[in-house]
């Protein structure tokens, strides 16, 4: 008896503990919308994560209250998702899956692959890469692989570079100097298809011909110089070798992982893609899709895992690919690394962690959102050339050309060099006939005589011309000017702005007519989102008040 009457008080005990538990936790519920909660603390830590712009001048409660209604709005619009099946659709669930993917990737990755940088190894990469030297090239240009074979040889039987191309070459702006490029190019500066050739040659040395569109070129480096790096450049080139290095460690990973799991390639695999791409398949079948092209101990890599990823290029990858040798290259850089990583990431768990877990979970919920708010304006939300036309017509002072600035310049690589440019400018040389023969400003930026122009929004395009041009007087002889990418010489020719013509703005300005009208077509659905789910939502204000006012 005593013993029952024991068990009954301990179960009372818990039980009250339990309700004290429950009337604890309901007095954290400051609403309900449909079977969830949205506590206090989760209020809270909303307004905590926002960024300083988004939160307000109004008292805590007030301002408390303003973010409980946009929370309550997502948990409207997630009633809707549900509602209306959006988190089964193929497009969100190929979203979520490559930021699932993501995630775990780039999780992983920053745990496993540890890069240091020790001291004098960017040294050692500026040197070996060349940042720290302006080259000064001649060129010989050829219509085909025939004639520059031809080249070559005259230049091994003993022919000047200068005479042979003056000979053969058929660019026309160097030809008559020997191929002369007249000018010091930095690294930068250079095409990225050529600039490994050219700093690999010492001076007085040829390259080979270089393919370069459908013409030929042969170089010679007749000369080097010195070049100082700017800050800017110094943390670029930092970038860069932080991102090699990584890049290096990462496959070292990738070969790691593939012994572990076993990792297999299927040419049965690749030579089915192959023939599906020949015949415009659209790997949306699931015998399609599930087409095994790798295997591993932890899975496999299918067709449909193949398609996804090259659909994430900007280029049309899959319609370059005609053989199974260059599907398979493809994968092996593109798609197998993040798969065997992902697959490593799962093995260890972090799916399952905390933080990470939690993460999943909000941008599952943000990227259904994402998905009910793009169908919802694609299908409502419509433009006519009439709207935009008119909403020009309404808006004469948004539509301006940005105040752009005129000039004529000649750029070189060293101070020297510009200070003896400057000296025969006022002996009475024409700056635009230095600009032809010496500026190394690139000429898809410049015509041929230095003359461009500027807006003030490119100060980084520039390395620090743009905020000297804007200071200069019209038509004042300014130099030379230390620039990111040497020493700058120039005059200001004009500087202005007017208004944009319609055909100008019309992209713009269709953005921002359907950029209102997708506002207020989403403002309106959220309304009636309100009164479709009122009986689903419930403000309870007294805990509002009590955890804000107290807070």
């Amino acid at each position: 008896m005593l013993r029952w009457a024991a068990s009954v008080f301990s179960l009372s005990i818990v039980l009250m503990m339990v309700f004290i538990g429950c009337a604890e936790e309901a007095k954290d519920v400051v609403a309900r919308v449909g079977d969830g909660r949205i506590t206090a603390t989760q209020l809270r830590t909303y307004i905590d994560n926002l960024p300083e712009e988004a939160r307000s001048d109004k008292d805590e409660l007030d301002e408390g209250r303003d973010h409980l209604m946009t929370m309550i709005e997502m948990e409207l619009m997630l009633l809707e998702v549900y509602n209306d099946g959006i988190d089964k659709s193929p497009s969100f669930l190929k979203r979520m899956d490559k930021s699932r993917r993501t995630k775990l990737v780039d999780t992983y990755q920053k745990r496993e692959i540890k890069v240091t940088i020790e001291e004098g190894d960017l040294e050692e990469y500026v040197k070996e890469k060349g940042y720290n030297r302006a080259l000064r090239l001649a060129d010989i240009m050829v219509a085909d692989k025939d004639k520059a074979e031809t080249v070559i040889k005259e230049i091994k039987a003993g022919k000047s570079f200068a005479e042979v191309a003056k000979k053969w070459s058929i660019n026309k702006d160097t030809a008559a100097r020997g191929g002369d490029l007249g000018r010091y190019s930095t690294r930068d500066q250079m095409v990225p298809i050529i600039r490994d050739h050219l700093y690999a040659l010492a001076v007085g040395e040829v390259s080979d011909s270089i393919k370069i569109g459908d013409r030929y070129v042969l170089f010679k480096l007749l000369d080097d110089a010195p070049v100082g790096l700017k800050p800017q450049q110094g943390m670029k080139i930092q970038q860069e070798y932080h991102r090699m290095k990584f890049d290096i460690k990462k496959a070292a990973l990738v070969e790691k992982l593939k012994k572990e799991y076993s990792f297999k390639l299927q040419q049965d695999g690749f030579d089915a893609l192959i023939e599906g791409l020949r015949h415009g398949a659209s790997f949306t079948t699931e015998a399609e899709r599930n087409t095994v092209l790798c295997s591993y101990d932890q899975g496999t890599i299918s067709a449909g895992d193949f398609v996804d990823a090259a659909s994430y290029f900007k280029d049309k990858v899959l319609a370059k690919l005609t053989t199974s040798e260059q599907a398979q290259s493809f994968a092996e850089r593109k798609v197998v690394p993040d798969m065997l990583i992902m697959a490593a990431a799962l093995r260890a768990g972090l799916d399952k962690e905390e933080k990470l877990a939690k993460w999943l979970v909000d941008q599952r919920k943000q990227l259904l959102v994402m998905e009910l708010r793009t169908a919802l304006l694609k299908e409502q939300v419509v433009v006519s050339d009439e709207e935009v036309k008119q909403y020009y017509d309404a808006h004469p002072e948004r539509y301006l050309h940005p105040e752009h600035i005129e000039i004529e310049e000649v750029l070189v690589a060293t101070k020297a060099e510009a200070m003896r440019l400057m000296e025969e400018i006022r002996k009475g040389a024409l700056l635009s006939d230095l600009a032809q023969k010496h500026s190394i400003r690139s000429t898809e930026v410049r015509d041929e005589k230095g003359l461009f122009h500027l807006h003030l929004y490119e100060q980084l395009q520039f390395g620090g011309l743009v905020e000297v041009v804007a200071e200069a007087p019209i038509g004042e002889l300014t130099g030379p000017v230390e620039v990111e990418e040497g020493y700058s010489i120039f005059k200001v020719l004009s500087k202005g702005r007017k208004r944009e013509t319609f055909e100008e703005a019309g992209w713009r300005v269709r953005s921002h007519v359907t950029k209102e009208k997708n506002r207020q077509t989403f403002n309106q659905f959220i309304e009636e989102l309100w009164h479709k789910y009122k009986s689903e939502v419930e403000i309870r204000e007294d805990n509002l008040k009590a955890a804000f006012e107290m807070g």
